[in-house]
Protein backbone atom coordinates (compact mmCIF):
# COMPACT_ATOMS: atom_id res chain seq x y z
CA UNK A 1 0.00 0.00 0.00
CA UNK A 2 1.45 2.83 -1.19
CA UNK A 3 2.00 6.32 1.09
CA UNK A 4 -1.10 8.59 -0.23
CA UNK A 5 -3.75 5.27 0.25
CA UNK A 6 -2.47 4.63 3.72
CA UNK A 7 -3.47 8.75 4.28
CA UNK A 8 -6.59 8.19 2.62
CA UNK A 9 -7.97 5.33 4.98
CA UNK A 10 -6.97 6.99 8.20
CA UNK A 11 -8.55 10.09 6.88
CA UNK A 12 -11.77 7.32 6.39
CA UNK A 13 -11.99 6.35 9.81
CA UNK A 14 -12.41 10.06 10.82
CA UNK A 15 -15.99 10.73 11.91
CA UNK A 16 -17.70 14.02 11.61
CA UNK A 17 -19.53 14.48 14.35
CA UNK A 18 -22.27 17.10 13.49
CA UNK A 19 -24.72 16.87 10.22
CA UNK A 20 -22.99 20.51 9.35
CA UNK A 21 -19.49 18.91 9.05
CA UNK A 22 -20.68 15.92 7.04
CA UNK A 23 -22.37 18.17 4.66
CA UNK A 24 -18.98 20.13 4.25
CA UNK A 25 -16.93 16.37 2.91
CA UNK A 26 -19.94 15.85 0.48
CA UNK A 27 -20.31 19.64 -0.57
CA UNK A 28 -16.21 19.76 -1.27
CA UNK A 29 -16.49 16.86 -3.36
CA UNK A 30 -19.82 18.11 -5.58
CA UNK A 31 -18.43 21.65 -5.44
CA UNK A 32 -15.03 20.08 -7.41
CA UNK A 33 -16.73 17.38 -9.53
CA UNK A 34 -16.64 18.36 -13.43
CA UNK A 35 -19.50 15.93 -14.07
CA UNK A 36 -21.93 16.91 -11.13
CA UNK A 37 -24.92 17.57 -11.02
CA UNK A 38 -25.08 17.89 -15.25
CA UNK A 39 -24.26 14.16 -15.12
CA UNK A 40 -24.71 11.27 -12.87
CA UNK A 41 -20.79 10.83 -12.03
CA UNK A 42 -19.58 12.70 -8.76
CA UNK A 43 -16.25 11.37 -8.99
CA UNK A 44 -13.94 8.50 -9.20
CA UNK A 45 -11.56 7.04 -7.22
CA UNK A 46 -9.12 4.08 -6.96
CA UNK A 47 -10.31 4.39 -3.17
CA UNK A 48 -12.96 2.06 -2.54
CA UNK A 49 -13.32 2.89 0.96
CA UNK A 50 -13.91 6.26 0.21
CA UNK A 51 -16.36 5.58 -2.76
CA UNK A 52 -18.76 3.65 -0.14
CA UNK A 53 -17.94 5.87 2.26
CA UNK A 54 -19.33 8.67 0.48
CA UNK A 55 -22.20 6.76 -1.25
CA UNK A 56 -23.39 6.19 2.88
CA UNK A 57 -23.43 9.81 3.38
CA UNK A 58 -25.39 10.80 0.40
CA UNK A 59 -27.74 8.28 1.33
CA UNK A 60 -28.66 10.38 4.46
CA UNK A 61 -30.54 12.50 2.21
CA UNK A 62 -32.65 9.39 0.69
CA UNK A 63 -30.36 9.46 -2.68
CA UNK A 64 -29.94 6.46 -4.87
CA UNK A 65 -26.01 6.07 -5.36
CA UNK A 66 -24.44 3.49 -7.28
CA UNK A 67 -21.08 2.81 -6.55
CA UNK A 68 -19.55 1.37 -9.72
CA UNK A 69 -15.86 -0.51 -10.68
CA UNK A 70 -14.26 -0.98 -13.84
CA UNK A 71 -12.40 -3.63 -13.84
CA UNK A 72 -10.77 -2.66 -17.45
CA UNK A 73 -9.71 0.55 -15.85
CA UNK A 74 -6.95 0.00 -13.45
CA UNK A 75 -5.15 3.02 -11.43
CA UNK A 76 -1.28 1.88 -9.92
CA UNK A 77 -2.76 -1.93 -8.36
CA UNK A 78 -6.92 -0.86 -7.97
CA UNK A 79 -9.58 -0.86 -9.92
CA UNK A 80 -10.98 2.29 -10.37
CA UNK A 81 -14.76 3.18 -9.01
CA UNK A 82 -16.86 5.71 -9.76
CA UNK A 83 -20.15 7.23 -7.62
CA UNK A 84 -23.13 7.70 -9.37
CA UNK A 85 -26.46 9.07 -8.96
CA UNK A 86 -28.98 8.10 -11.87
CA UNK A 87 -31.71 10.09 -10.98
CA UNK A 88 -31.81 13.23 -12.55
CA UNK A 89 -34.65 14.86 -10.19
CA UNK A 90 -32.64 13.40 -6.92
CA UNK A 91 -29.39 15.31 -8.85
CA UNK A 92 -31.52 18.79 -9.15
CA UNK A 93 -32.53 18.18 -5.43
CA UNK A 94 -28.97 17.93 -4.24
CA UNK A 95 -27.70 20.57 -6.30
CA UNK A 96 -30.33 22.86 -4.89
CA UNK A 97 -29.66 22.14 -1.16
CA UNK A 98 -25.88 22.41 -1.55
CA UNK A 99 -26.41 25.68 -4.07
CA UNK A 100 -24.10 23.86 -6.80
CA UNK A 101 -25.73 26.40 -9.45
CA UNK A 102 -23.93 29.41 -7.87
CA UNK A 103 -20.25 30.17 -8.76
CA UNK A 104 -17.58 29.87 -6.37
CA UNK A 105 -17.86 28.30 -2.73
CA UNK A 106 -20.89 28.71 -0.40
CA UNK A 107 -19.66 30.38 2.69
CA UNK A 108 -21.86 28.24 4.74
CA UNK A 109 -20.92 25.23 4.33
CA UNK A 110 -16.78 25.76 5.15
CA UNK A 111 -17.01 29.17 7.90
CA UNK A 112 -16.56 26.94 11.14
CA UNK A 113 -13.11 25.27 11.31
CA UNK A 114 -14.41 21.84 11.76
CA UNK A 115 -16.65 21.91 8.59
CA UNK A 116 -13.35 23.88 6.60
CA UNK A 117 -11.55 20.32 7.89
CA UNK A 118 -14.19 18.41 6.94
CA UNK A 119 -14.28 20.14 3.56
CA UNK A 120 -10.92 19.90 2.73
CA UNK A 121 -10.75 16.69 3.86
CA UNK A 122 -13.46 15.51 1.26
CA UNK A 123 -11.29 17.39 -1.49
CA UNK A 124 -8.32 15.88 -0.80
CA UNK A 125 -9.49 11.72 -0.85
CA UNK A 126 -11.35 12.28 -3.86
CA UNK A 127 -9.57 15.09 -5.94
CA UNK A 128 -6.07 15.01 -3.78
CA UNK A 129 -2.17 12.84 -3.49
CA UNK A 130 0.42 12.77 -1.81
CA UNK A 131 4.02 11.32 -2.73
CA UNK A 132 5.56 8.88 -0.33
CA UNK A 133 7.72 11.34 2.42
CA UNK A 134 10.75 9.01 1.71
CA UNK A 135 11.30 9.80 -2.01
CA UNK A 136 10.32 13.76 -1.40
CA UNK A 137 7.56 16.07 0.25
CA UNK A 138 4.84 16.87 -2.02
CA UNK A 139 1.25 17.02 -1.49
CA UNK A 140 -1.70 18.63 -4.08
CA UNK A 141 -5.19 18.73 -4.82
CA UNK A 142 -6.48 19.54 -8.34
CA UNK A 143 -8.81 22.43 -7.98
CA UNK A 144 -11.22 22.10 -10.94
CA UNK A 145 -11.00 25.69 -12.40
CA UNK A 146 -8.93 29.17 -11.38
CA UNK A 147 -11.87 30.82 -9.63
CA UNK A 148 -12.25 27.71 -7.11
CA UNK A 149 -8.68 27.32 -6.91
CA UNK A 150 -8.00 30.89 -5.65
CA UNK A 151 -11.08 30.78 -3.34
CA UNK A 152 -9.30 27.16 -1.76
CA UNK A 153 -5.99 29.46 -1.18
CA UNK A 154 -7.68 31.90 0.56
CA UNK A 155 -9.65 29.41 2.82
CA UNK A 156 -6.29 27.23 3.41
CA UNK A 157 -4.77 30.81 4.69
CA UNK A 158 -7.89 31.07 7.23
CA UNK A 159 -6.60 27.67 8.24
CA UNK A 160 -2.53 28.22 8.15
CA UNK A 161 -1.96 26.39 5.08
CA UNK A 162 0.10 28.01 2.65
CA UNK A 163 -0.56 26.57 -0.79
CA UNK A 164 1.12 26.93 -3.51
CA UNK A 165 -0.15 26.82 -7.25
CA UNK A 166 0.17 25.76 -11.07
CA UNK A 167 -1.58 24.95 -13.91
CA UNK A 168 -1.07 21.58 -15.34
CA UNK A 169 -2.62 20.00 -18.42
CA UNK A 170 -5.62 22.53 -17.92
CA UNK A 171 -5.75 22.13 -14.36
CA UNK A 172 -5.93 24.12 -11.57
CA UNK A 173 -3.46 22.53 -8.62
CA UNK A 174 -3.02 23.39 -5.61
CA UNK A 175 -0.10 21.64 -3.88
CA UNK A 176 2.29 21.72 -0.77
CA UNK A 177 6.54 20.96 -0.93
CA UNK A 178 7.41 21.93 2.53
CA UNK A 179 7.53 19.10 5.18
CA UNK A 180 6.11 21.48 7.96
CA UNK A 181 3.08 22.39 5.73
CA UNK A 182 2.43 18.81 4.68
CA UNK A 183 2.52 17.67 8.15
CA UNK A 184 -0.24 20.98 9.56
CA UNK A 185 -2.16 19.90 6.52
CA UNK A 186 -2.68 16.27 7.60
CA UNK A 187 -3.32 16.62 11.09
CA UNK A 188 -6.22 19.67 10.16
CA UNK A 189 -7.79 17.04 7.48
CA UNK A 190 -7.15 14.54 10.63
CA UNK A 191 -4.63 12.32 9.56
CA UNK A 192 -2.37 12.67 12.56
CA UNK A 193 -0.12 9.30 12.20
CA UNK A 194 0.47 9.95 8.53
CA UNK A 195 1.75 13.14 9.62
CA UNK A 196 3.83 11.94 12.81
CA UNK A 197 5.15 9.50 9.60
CA UNK A 198 6.37 12.52 7.83
CA UNK A 199 7.98 13.79 10.68
CA UNK A 200 9.81 10.53 11.54
CA UNK A 201 10.90 10.64 7.84
CA UNK A 202 12.12 13.77 8.33
CA UNK A 203 14.07 13.42 10.98
CA UNK A 204 15.70 10.15 9.79
CA UNK A 205 16.68 12.29 6.53
CA UNK A 206 18.37 15.49 8.48
CA UNK A 207 20.27 12.28 10.83
CA UNK A 208 21.54 11.26 7.63
CA UNK A 209 22.41 14.54 5.65
CA UNK A 210 24.32 15.02 9.09
CA UNK A 211 26.13 12.45 9.16
CA UNK A 212 26.76 12.51 5.52
CA UNK A 213 28.08 15.84 5.84
CA UNK A 214 30.50 14.94 8.77
CA UNK A 215 31.74 11.61 6.69
CA UNK A 216 32.55 13.80 3.94
CA UNK A 217 34.21 16.69 5.51
CA UNK A 218 36.19 13.83 7.49
CA UNK A 219 37.24 11.92 4.37
CA UNK A 220 38.05 15.30 3.08
CA UNK A 221 40.50 16.14 5.75
CA UNK A 222 41.96 12.78 5.76
CA UNK A 223 42.91 13.10 1.72
CA UNK A 224 43.93 16.62 2.35
CA UNK A 225 46.31 15.29 5.55
CA UNK A 226 47.85 12.29 3.32
CA UNK A 227 48.41 14.27 0.58
CA UNK A 228 50.52 16.89 2.61
CA UNK A 229 52.14 14.15 4.57
CA UNK A 230 53.35 12.71 1.16
CA UNK A 231 54.70 15.88 0.10
CA UNK A 232 56.30 16.39 3.38
CA UNK A 233 57.49 12.77 3.28
CA UNK A 234 59.27 13.03 0.01
CA UNK A 235 61.16 16.07 1.22
CA UNK A 236 62.03 14.24 4.31
CA UNK A 237 63.60 11.18 2.69
CA UNK A 238 65.17 13.69 -0.01
CA UNK A 239 67.25 14.67 2.92
CA UNK A 240 68.00 12.17 4.45
CA UNK A 241 69.49 10.54 1.20
CA UNK A 242 71.54 13.40 0.41
CA UNK A 243 72.58 14.97 3.36
CA UNK A 244 71.12 13.14 6.32
CA UNK A 245 68.54 14.49 9.19
CA UNK A 246 71.58 15.80 10.90
CA UNK A 247 71.87 18.48 7.91
CA UNK A 248 68.79 20.28 9.38
CA UNK A 249 68.31 22.29 12.23
CA UNK A 250 68.08 20.90 15.71
CA UNK A 251 64.86 21.75 16.41
CA UNK A 252 63.54 20.09 13.10
CA UNK A 253 65.13 16.68 13.23
CA UNK A 254 62.79 15.50 15.71
CA UNK A 255 59.39 16.06 13.72
CA UNK A 256 60.99 14.91 10.54
CA UNK A 257 61.42 11.74 11.97
CA UNK A 258 57.87 11.63 13.69
CA UNK A 259 56.66 12.24 10.53
CA UNK A 260 58.22 9.61 8.46
CA UNK A 261 56.87 7.16 10.93
CA UNK A 262 53.58 8.76 11.06
CA UNK A 263 52.58 8.93 7.66
CA UNK A 264 48.54 9.52 8.41
CA UNK A 265 48.61 11.70 11.83
CA UNK A 266 47.17 15.59 11.51
CA UNK A 267 49.12 18.14 12.29
CA UNK A 268 47.76 18.46 15.72
CA UNK A 269 48.38 14.73 16.40
CA UNK A 270 52.25 15.24 15.57
CA UNK A 271 52.12 18.10 17.89
CA UNK A 272 51.00 16.33 20.81
CA UNK A 273 54.02 13.64 20.49
CA UNK A 274 56.56 15.96 19.99
CA UNK A 275 59.07 15.84 23.57
CA UNK A 276 58.20 19.47 23.67
CA UNK A 277 54.67 19.84 22.51
CA UNK A 278 53.67 22.57 19.86
CA UNK A 279 50.49 24.23 18.82
CA UNK A 280 49.39 22.96 15.21
CA UNK A 281 50.65 26.85 13.84
CA UNK A 282 54.10 25.81 15.42
CA UNK A 283 54.31 22.83 13.73
CA UNK A 284 53.09 23.54 10.61
CA UNK A 285 55.96 26.32 9.97
CA UNK A 286 58.76 23.39 11.11
CA UNK A 287 57.55 21.65 8.72
CA UNK A 288 57.34 24.48 5.88
CA UNK A 289 61.12 24.82 7.09
CA UNK A 290 62.07 21.21 6.11
CA UNK A 291 60.26 21.96 2.65
CA UNK A 292 62.25 25.00 1.88
CA UNK A 293 65.38 23.45 2.85
CA UNK A 294 64.76 20.64 0.95
CA UNK A 295 64.27 22.69 -2.06
CA UNK A 296 67.52 24.68 -1.54
CA UNK A 297 69.26 21.07 -1.34
CA UNK A 298 67.39 20.16 -4.57
CA UNK A 299 68.70 23.60 -6.22
CA UNK A 300 72.24 22.92 -5.03
CA UNK A 301 72.69 19.26 -6.11
CA UNK A 302 70.82 20.50 -9.69
CA UNK A 303 74.21 23.21 -9.86
CA UNK A 304 76.32 21.09 -8.41
CA UNK A 305 75.88 18.27 -11.46
CA UNK A 306 74.01 19.82 -14.21
CA UNK A 307 75.68 17.69 -16.88
CA UNK A 308 74.42 14.17 -15.29
CA UNK A 309 70.81 15.22 -16.14
CA UNK A 310 71.77 15.80 -19.69
CA UNK A 311 73.48 13.10 -20.05
CA UNK A 312 70.32 10.80 -18.78
CA UNK A 313 68.56 12.97 -21.16
CA UNK A 314 70.54 12.62 -24.37
CA UNK A 315 70.90 9.04 -23.85
CA UNK A 316 67.61 8.22 -23.10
Amino acid sequence: MSFCQEVKRELCRVEPKKLHCREAMLYGVMRLSRTFPAEPVVFKSENKGFADRYAQELAVFGTLVEVQSDLRRIKGDQPVYTVCVPDTHQRALLARHFCLDTPGLHPPFVERGCCCAAFFRGIFLAFGSVTNPEREYHLELNALNPMLAEELFLLGQTAGIRFKTTRRKGNEILYLKESEQIEDFLTFLGATRSALRVMDVKVIKDVRNKVNRTTNCVTANLKKTVSASGSQIQDILYIEEHRGLSWLDEDLRELAQLRVENEDLSLRELADRLSTPLSRSGVNHRLRRISEAAARLREEEARRHPTEEVEDESGS
